[in-house]
């Protein structure tokens, strides 16, 4: 057997036996075993299983949500048309007591004219028997009372006026109120869905990623078993030589000397080819974000253009806003990206005071706790949005309702 064959399988008889002495360095440098691999996987199914469920709780919560938004909606509709009767009734009063103070300014008018006091007792004394006088009497207290009743009713209708009005007011704000929960409790449902289907998608691709690193342990333990079974082949065809490798271990040692500076010789070579190749990056310049800019004219121009388009619940489109979808509209025909709901709108805004809110800005509301409401601020105490009450259109926020519930201003 030639001199480089008897090197070989001296080697190869060498490897073997460093590889046979520690293959858990060597062989399963994979961390864990096919067992913890499985584990994990049924773990991380049985999570993927929970979420699931959770998932599904939580679309049948938003199902439950829309049917009461419905319920909510339809009641809203009745308030609509119970504060049209309002007004009709309070417009019908208003006709009542006008025509009975026309009424009794003319019965006024007629005493003072004619001494109508007078006449009544001249009536009385022109009785001709005592039973035509208590008759007359009897008249004449009728008259009296009719006069009084009058007064009386007119003093009740006013105040029915007035407690319509109270009423009146109260549907309204209790309807602005319904809606801000509405909105507030729909972002609130569809985070929850969103934050659930991230956890979902999170915990699938975990698990796709420990399959593949599963196969990946077991394609590289099915190699190092097959190497493992070439060294044992090798260590025993060495030992048949065993004998012819000891005589000759001289040649070997040298030729494997001549070997291992060449190996050096290269492996210098290819260092310095290297590190020749190395560059060192050059550094990036850094630059300053462009300040933002400003179309605040033409926001305000177009949502003034929507003036009258009724309120709607969920809607963003002409057809019918609510108050967050009318500010996303408006801002996208200026060519400008917001996010959807009141409260989104307000933590995607720079917050800045009154002093220095300009026309276009925005101007956010708190009715039962948190961001509920948003308009686009005009200047001089004034804001544009989508109310309940009358669709798109302007309002104080310095007076009346709104006033209440100032949260602040932001900027996009």
């Amino acid at each position: 057997m030639n001199k480089k064959l008897i090197l070989k399988l001296s080697l190869a008889t060498t490897l073997g036996f460093t590889y046979l002495a520690a293959p858990a360095t060597t062989v399963f440098a994979a961390p864990g075993s096919e067992s913890e691999f499985n584990q994990k996987i049924e773990d991380l199914s049985k999570n993927q299983s929970d979420a699931e469920k959770e998932l599904d709780a939580v679309a049948t919560k938003i199902s439950s949500h829309e049917e009461a938004l419905g319920s909510l909606q339809s009641e809203m509709e009745e308030t609509n048309s119970t504060l049209t009767e309002l007004k009709d009734e309070i417009e019908n009063l208003n006709t009542v007591i006008a025509d009975r103070e026309v009424k009794l300014e003319e019965q006024a008018r007629a005493v003072q004219v004619t001494g109508d006091s007078k006449s009544m007792l001249n009536f009385l004394m022109e009785s001709e028997s005592l039973g035509e006088v208590i008759g007359r009497l009897d008249v004449v207290n009728t008259i009296v009372s009719a006069n009084q009743n009058l007064i009386e009713q007119q003093v009740n209708d006013k105040e029915a006026v007035v407690e319509k009005e109270k009423e009146t007011l109260a549907k309204q704000e209790e309807q602005t109120l319904r809606a801000a929960k509405m909105e507030s409790q729909k972002a609130e449902l569809e985070e929850e869905q969103a934050n659930q289907e991230r956890l979902v998608a999170t915990i699938a691709a975990e698990k796709s990623e420990v399959n593949e690193d599963k196969e990946k342990f077991l394609a590289e333990q099915k190699a190092a078993e097959e190497q493992i079974k070439e060294i044992q082949e090798a260590r025993a065809a060495a030992a048949e030589t065993t004998t012819i490798a000891v005589t000759n271990t001289s040649s070997a040692a040298n030729e494997s000397n001549e070997s291992n500076q060449e190996e050096a010789v290269v492996s210098t070579s290819s260092s310095d080819s290297d590190n020749a190749s190395v560059s060192t990056p050059e550094p990036k310049a850094v630059t300053s974000a462009p300040a933002p800019s400003t179309n605040g004219g033409s926001i305000t121009s177009i949502a003034h253009g929507l003036k009258g388009v009724p309120y709607s619940f969920g809607g963003g489109t002409p057809a019918g806003f609510d108050c967050s979808g009318f500010v996303q509209y408006v801002f996208r025909q200026a060519g400008r990206s917001i996010t959807r709901t009141a409260a989104g709108q307000y933590g995607a805004t720079k917050r800045i005071s009154q002093s220095q809110a300009q026309p276009g800005d925005l101007i956010f509301f708190n009715q039962g706790g948190s961001i509920d409401h948003v308009g686009i601020y005009l200047g001089g105490g004034t804001f544009i949005g989508a109310q309940t009450s009358t669709g798109v259109a302007v309002a104080s926020f310095t007076s009346g309702y709104w006033s209440n519930y100032v949260a602040g201003f932001g900027r996009l």
